[in-house]
Formats: structure tokens, C-alpha cells, sequence
């Protein structure tokens, strides 16, 4: 008994130190979280190399930068002339002190023609501004707030925005969501253990349990993200505070539970104690082994946003030492006084439902799951996976830089604001007349394109034509040339015709002789002959030339290389080329949201467009990698997918394992799995249904169906794992497995249930965090908890039937049963 006590006192003290390191040494997680909240991509994705692209050959004021957009609106009227001088004066003050700012570059609506074309909306009540603010002056946070202050404006409205502000806000509106949920979840908890047990203090020792184990392993996971760059996303606080609270809730009602009836039994406190530790503490360990498997096989994902889940994995292997180690304290040391004011010590009440099902599937073994999945395949099948990959969505139209983006969006192209960019590496320069005319190709090809709004590059660095690079132009000042010269000829013709006419005149009244006459008449004859002949070629090539002005040849771009020097094209080629030359980027502006799926079903048209306009030239065997939003968003989509499939795999393989070992059969792993599984499909199916009537979104978004699967997956299992244990505790020399079965289902039923009901209103705290992701998560495995409670007493015992069918002498010695039963 003293051991005992040594032993629970001593853990006591060992959770007191460790958890007082947890609090000291949590590092600043709002910071962190905003610091880790981007997505990473493989770096070998089409928009990483470009990005890697643009930081090599451009960033030199632009690497290490964080990219946003200044935006000065005058609502739905034209600006005055007052407003624009106003807005330039403040686009001034930021260039003047832009080190007060950390700006490294301002790229203003007055710079130049293309960026008066670019940045000025074509109704003229908007401007925007364009800055790089340097990473380390600060986070972004405070940049926001700094330069939402400085860009104010009289007579207009201001935004800051761009995806690196909208992404900061987006990991704010979670944190604050995070708090909503953690409070919420507290308070459901504590009146649920309050309603099973009747007594305040059983649910004030679980919280305390609960909570002390996510602040220990989330202190863990935020030091392991800090100092080794762990797996981390604005979802893992949340899934972490949720699972943790839900699970830890469950297997401490199962543990409770226990205890109680031991007490109810008539054992002293430190053998209850001991054996609730024992029983209850296996069934604890098994349930959440399977879920750590779950969760530490995300590890193995390739995607930022699936391995951040990993955290979770961290805090339920906290959780499944200290409910064994701390709990044991707790029921030793109160005893009954535990579960004060409560007289009755009884174990957990036999569920009739549980029980009637279990006994009808056992009965019709057959007929059931046929009925089960009748039913719920179609439900599931009919879910198309059409996903939002619109993070924008995820943020409340209020937070000004959404509304910065909204104003953007409304009056110029809707791609203005996160323009996509292709660049064509070659093995030579390109700053010559044949590349450059096939840069123009490209260029005017691409302009032609479905979903294109305009196109600029360094042949048309403001989004037109340059009609001095092109040989109509340039033919058509020849032409007006030759016009003037062959009028000189026709006036020289002219004056010679008069001049001969003259002479001759004068030779005759002089006494000239005829011979002398004809041969000055012979000489002006010639020259008045050549004067024709070469206004007549003259005529011949204006006419060749204007031919070929208005042909379609007249529109091919050609550079004289005495134009590469000039001011303008140099200007161009610096912004369009990289520093040596070897890369050019052509910038595209769509014609709709970059994020939405109709940009990012054009992002390979227009990989594969330039890739053609290439082929069969001096640089058909160039690199062409497109990047920008649309084009990263189209690489999510692709790792995601292809993640999302393989770590599933790697997750149901690692859970079936787990289930193997704990089920000690191959077939019953499968049947759970199965449930599982058919329970997703139907609860996804359901969600998008509840998504699109009530919230009115005609798709989920991207990662919600990765999220619900491994939570529904590793959660869901607990439930299965519950029933099992308890049909392994049944005397196996008593009942036939059928029998045995039932009877653990009408025990484990309203567990099982309180377990439901508690993890369901725990993921219900999501709801009111406004965030789009977690709102469907919290519905996709609400409602596969509910699905799993009604058809786990009826999928498990058929399976247990149909895979025991007949008396086994070996696990069922029937004769000894008989015996003791009489």
C-alpha cells in the first residue's frame, strides 16, 4: 500500500515539474503559428522553381521580401484631380522613407505608361500601388498596421493587401477562432461529466488531466517547430486541442467508469485504483495506440499542410502516459469522495439500444449488412469531389485586406491583384532580335488565349503593342520617306525640263552651231531620262513597300540593333529579362479569380501554349515553368491529391495492423475498416450537402476532406476497439462468441455513446470559429460519429457471427459452459 502510495505521489510531482516547464519554456505561439502558416510545396512543383526563378535572377530587391498591394478606392465615382495628386503624394512619402517602412521597392500608378495602363482601373476610381517590404523589418503584423496607417489618404479609401497580408489575417481569424473553441469546449465537457457522474468534481479532475497533457506535449510540439522546423500549419493548435480534449475525455469516462464499480464492489480505493488502471488502462492504451499510429503516419505525408497533423500524434502519446500515470493519483487519493455527492457506486448502465441492435444483427447477420451498405454507398458515391482551393474564402469579407482584395477585384481584372508568371529559361542570351521575336510570338499568342485578360513581356512591357518594334510602322516611315524624295525628283525633272529649255534658248541667239545644239540636247535628254527612270523605281518600291506594310508580314516584330540601345527598350529588357539575360518572364493577368478553378484549369493551357509557340526554334528546348497564385494553386491540387491517396493508404494500413494485434483475427480489421471507411464517404457526402443549403458554399473547401478522413479514421476506430475489448473480457468458457458479443454491446454501449456525444461537442466548438475549413470538419465528423453509434452494434456483431458460426469447441468448451451454468 505504501508502494502504491509512493508511487502515485511521485508522479504527482514528476507532472507538477513538467508541466511547469511547459508553461515556461511555450514559446510566443501566436507568432509562430503566423510564422509557419504558408504552405510549402516540393521544391522540384512548376511554381517553386519559378519562385526560386524570380528570387535568383529579379530579387535582388525583391528576395526576402514580403509582396503587398496598396490600394486607394474612391468607391464607384472617377477620382478628381485632387484625390489622384493626393494619392501620389502619399505613394511619394512611402518612397521617401522607405527605410521608416522596410520598403526595398514602389512600383506607383505614375511611374511609367505601363504602369499607368496597369495599376490605374480603367474607370479611374482606383490606383494601386505596389510594395517589397523587407522580411526582417518586422512581423506582419505590424508591417499591416504600419502601413495601413501610412497609406491613408484624404477623400479616398485605403487597403493594404496581398496574399502574404491575407494569409497573416487568415492565421489570426484561427487563433481567435482557437480561443472560441477551447472556452466552448471546456464549458460542454464540464456539463456533460457533470450530467453522467452528478458529482462537480469528477469533471474538474478530468479537465485538469486533459489540460495539463495538451499544454505539456503543445509546449513539446512549438519548441520542436522552433528550434527543428517540425511539421506545423494553422490547423495544429486546433486539431490538437480538440482531439485531445474529446479522446482524453472518453477514456476517462471509461476509466472512471471502471473505478466506480470496483468501489461499488466493496474494494478499498488503492485496489480499485490498481485494477481500473489495469483493465480500463489496456482498452485506454489499445484504443489510442491505434489512434498514435494513425496520426505519427502522417510523418510520412509529403505535403506541409497533412504532415502538421503529425502534432496530434505527439499529444495523444502525452495524453496515454499521463492518463495511466496521473489518473491512478487522483482515484487513489479521493476515493468515493471523487464522485461526491454521489451514493451510488455502480458500474456503467447496460444500453438497451446497443443491446436490441446487437441482438437483431447477430439474428440476421446477413440481412443487416446488406441493409447497412445498401445504404450507405449510394449516400457516399454520390459525393463528386469538386473542392474550393480559394483560401481567401477562409477570411470574413470584413477584415479590411479581404476587402482591399474585393475592391481589386471589382474594378480591374479580378487577376490584377495575384498576376501569373511565365519564364522561359534558355542556354543563351536573349536580348537579341530573333529571340526577342519570338518572345513576341509567345506573347501575342498567349494574348489570344481563353481566360487571358492582358499579357505584358519585354516586347510589349505595357500590355500593347510598341508600334515602333514592328515593320509596318517602321515601313510606313520609309514609305512617307521615299514619298518625299521621289516629289524632290519630280520637282528636280521639273526644273531640269525648264533649265534645258532655257539653255537652248540662249545657245541660239548666241550664234551657237547646230551640232553644238543637238549634243546639249542629247546630254539634257539622258539626265531628264535618269531623273524618270529613278522616279519610277522610286514609285516601284513605295508601292513594293506599302504592299508589304499592309500585308500580314508588316505585322512580324523586328528590332533594328540600333534600337537595343535604346532608353525605353533597355528600361524593358532590365525588367523583362533577367541579369544575364538567359530567362525572360511574360507576365499574364486573368480574367478571373486567380484562385478559383477555372484560373487553375488554364495554368496548363498555358504551360503548354508557350511550349508550342517554342517548338522547332532557337528555343524549343528552353525551360518554361509558370508560377504565381493560380499556378500554385494547381500544384496543391496536384500534391494534395496524390498525398492525400498515398498517406490515406499508409494510415488505414497502419490502423489494420494496430487492429490486427488487438482483435487477434485478420478478418475483423478489415470489417472495421470498412465501417470506417463507408462511414466517411457517407458523411462527407451528407456534409456537402449541409455545406451547400445552409452556409451556401456550392463546394468544400480543399483540405477538408483530408482532415475529416484521418479524424474520423483514428477517432471512429475507439469506438470498435471499445466493443472488442469488452467482448474479450467476457469468460469465453460461458458464452459462444454470439452471446458474448451481445452482452458486450449492452455494457459498452452507453459508453460508447457518452464518448460520441462528447467528441461531437467538441468538434460542435469549430462551428462558431467562422473558419470555412473547420466548420465542415467539425460537420463531416459529427455527423460520422453518429452514423458509426448506429451502425457499429450493427456491423460488428454480424461480422463476429459470420466469422464464428459454428461452436468452437477450442474457444467455446461448451460442455464445461453447460456444467456451470447448471
Amino acid at each position: 500500500m505504501k508502494r502504491l502510495m509512493h508511487q502515485h505521489i511521485f508522479s504527482l510531482i514528476v507532472w507538477i515539474v513538467i508541466t511547469l516547464v511547459a508553461i515556461i519554456s511555450l514559446p510566443n505561439v501566436n507568432q509562430l503559428t503566423r510564422e509557419h502558416s504558408a504552405i510549402n510545396l516540393p521544391r522540384s512543383a512548376q511554381s517553386q522553381v519559378a519562385q526560386a526563378l524570380q528570387n535568383d535572377h529579379w530579387g535582388h530587391r525583391q528576395n526576402n521580401t514580403y509582396q503587398v498591394v496598396a490600394v486607394f478606392n474612391n468607391g464607384d465615382h472617377k477620382m478628381s484631380k485632387q484625390d489622384q495628386h493626393n494619392v501620389q503624394k502619399t505613394i511619394n512619402h512611402l518612397q521617401r522613407h522607405h527605410g521608416k517602412y522596410g520598403i526595398k521597392t514602389v512600383t506607383g500608378p505614375n511611374d511609367n505608361a505601363a504602369t499607368r495602363k496597369q495599376l490605374i482601373s480603367k474607370d479611374k476610381t482606383t490606383q494601386i500601388a505596389q510594395l517589397n517590404v523587407d522580411k526582417s523589418h518586422g512581423t506582419l503584423r505590424s508591417i499591416n498596421r504600419q502601413l495601413s496607417s501610412a497609406v491613408k489618404t484624404s477623400g479616398v479609401k485605403t487597403y493594404v493587401t496581398g496574399a502574404d497580408i491575407l494569409n497573416d489575417d487568415f492565421s489570426g481569424a484561427v487563433q481567435e477562432g482557437i480561443k472560441k473553441t477551447e472556452t466552448i469546449s471546456v464549458i460542454f465537457i464540464f456539463v456533460v461529466l457533470l450530467l453522467v457522474f452528478r458529482s462537480p468534481i469528477t469533471p474538474l479532475i478530468s479537465l485538469l488531466n486533459v489540460g495539463i497533457a495538451f499544454i505539456t506535449s503543445f509546449s513539446i510540439v512549438t519548441n520542436l517547430v522552433k528550434s527543428f522546423n517540425f511539421p506545423f500549419s494553422n490547423f495544429t493548435q486546433v486539431f490538437m486541442v480538440i482531439v485531445l480534449f474529446g479522446i482524453g475525455t472518453d477514456y476517462n469516462i471509461l476509466m472512471y467508469n471502471r473505478f466506480k464499480e470496483d468501489l461499488g464492489k466493496g474494494m478499498d480505493k488503492w485496489t480499485a485504483a490498481h485494477d481500473a488502471q489495469h483493465k480500463a488502462g489496456r482498452t485506454i492504451l489499445y484504443s489510442g495506440s491505434s489512434i498514435l499510429i494513425g496520426f505519427t503516419s502522417l510523418a510520412l505525408a509529403k505535403f506541409s499542410v497533412y504532415q502538421s497533423a503529425v502534432g496530434v500524434a505527439v499529444g495523444v502519446a502525452v495524453l496515454l502516459v499521463l492518463l495511466l500515470t496521473l489518473n491512478p493519483f487522483f482515484m487513489a487519493t479521493l476515493g468515493k469522495k471523487m464522485f461526491w455527492p454521489e451514493k451510488k457506486f455502480t458500474g456503467e448502465s447496460h444500453s438497451k439500444i446497443w443491446h436490441k441492435t446487437a441482438r437483431t444483427s447477430v439474428t440476421h447477420p446477413i440481412i443487416t449488412l446488406v441493409l447497412v451498405f445498401v445504404i450507405l454507398l449510394p449516400i457516399g458515391l454520390s459525393y463528386r469531389n469538386h473542392l474550393n482551393y480559394d483560401d481567401t474564402d477562409e477570411i470574413s469579407n470584413a477584415v479590411p485586406s479581404k476587402r482591399g482584395l474585393l475592391v481589386v477585384e471589382d474594378h480591374f481584372s479580378k487577376g490584377t491583384a495575384e498576376p501569373t508568371t511565365i519564364y522561359i529559361k534558355a542556354n543563351h542570351r536573349l536580348d537579341n532580335e530573333r529571340d526577342m521575336l519570338l518572345i513576341d510570338r509567345v506573347t501575342n499568342q498567349l494574348k489570344k488565349s481563353t481566360g487571358v485578360k492582358t499579357v505584358a513581356s519585354a516586347t510589349q512591357p505595357a500590355g500593347t503593342k510598341v508600334n515602333q518594334l514592328y515593320v509596318n510602322n517602321q515601313l510606313k516611315q520609309i514609305t512617307g520617306q521615299l514619298g518625299t524624295a521621289q516629289s524632290s525628283i519630280s520637282q528636280l525633272s521639273s526644273g531640269m525640263q525648264s533649265q534645258a529649255s532655257t539653255a537652248a534658248a540662249q545657245a541660239a541667239q548666241s550664234g551657237a552651231s547646230a551640232a553644238q545644239l543637238q549634243a546639249q540636247q542629247a546630254s539634257g535628254t539622258q539626265m531628264m531620262q535618269g531623273v524618270s527612270r529613278m522616279s519610277t523605281g522610286l514609285s516601284q518600291g513605295g508601292n513594293y513597300l506599302t504592299g508589304l506594310q499592309n500585308s500580314a508580314a508588316g505585322k512580324t516584330f523586328y528590332v533594328p540593333s540600333n534600337m537595343m540601345q535604346n532608353p525605353l527598350i533597355q528600361q524593358s529588357l532590365n525588367t523583362y529579362l533577367s541579369s544575364n539575360k538567359k530567362t525572360a518572364k511574360i507576365t499574364v493577368i486573368l480574367d478571373s479569380n486567380p484562385s478559383g478553378a477555372r484560373a487553375t484549369r488554364e495554368i496548363p493551357q498555358i504551360t503548354n501554349l508557350t511550349h508550342y509557340s517554342l517548338k522547332g526554334t532557337s528555343l524549343g528546348h528552353a525551360h518554361v515553368y509558370v508560377g504565381g497564385q493560380s499556378a500554385k494553386i494547381t500544384d496543391t491540387k496536384t500534391v494534395a491529391g496524390g498525398d492525400f491517396m498515398r498517406t490515406a493508404a499508409i494510415m488505414v494500413i497502419g490502423i489494420g495492423l494496430a487492429l490486427i494485434l488487438i482483435t487477434r483475427s485478420l478478418l475483423q480489421p478489415v470489417y472495421i475498416l470498412g465501417t470506417l471507411v463507408s462511414a466517411y464517404m457517407a458523411a462527407l457526402s451528407i456534409t456537402h450537402l449541409l455545406t451547400r443549403l445552409f452556409l451556401g458554399r456550392p463546394e468544400l473547401t480543399w483540405n477538408t476532406p483530408f482532415f475529416s478522413f484521418i479524424m474520423l479514421l483514428a477517432l471512429g476506430v475507439d469506438y470498435s476497439i471499445f466493443l472488442v475489448m469488452r467482448y474479450r473480457d467476457i469468460d469465453q468458457t460461458k458464452y459462444l462468441p454470439t452471446e458474448r458479443i451481445v452482452r458486450a454491446a449492452a455494457i459498452i454501449g452507453t459508453v460508447v455513446i457518452s464518448a460520441a456525444i462528447i467528441l461531437s461537442g467538441t468538434f460542435a466548438a469549430l462551428i462558431p470559429s467562422g473558419i470555412p475549413t473547420l466548420i465542415e470538419v467539425a460537420m463531416a465528423v459529427i455527423t460520422g460519429l453518429i452514423i458509426l453509434v448506429i451502425i457499429i452494434p450493427l456491423v460488428v456483431p454480424s461480422t463476429i457471427h459470420l466469422t464464428y458460426p459454428i461452436k468452437s469447441s477450442f474457444r467455446d468448451d461448451e460442455g464445461n459452459r453447460k456444467q456451470q451454468l447448471d
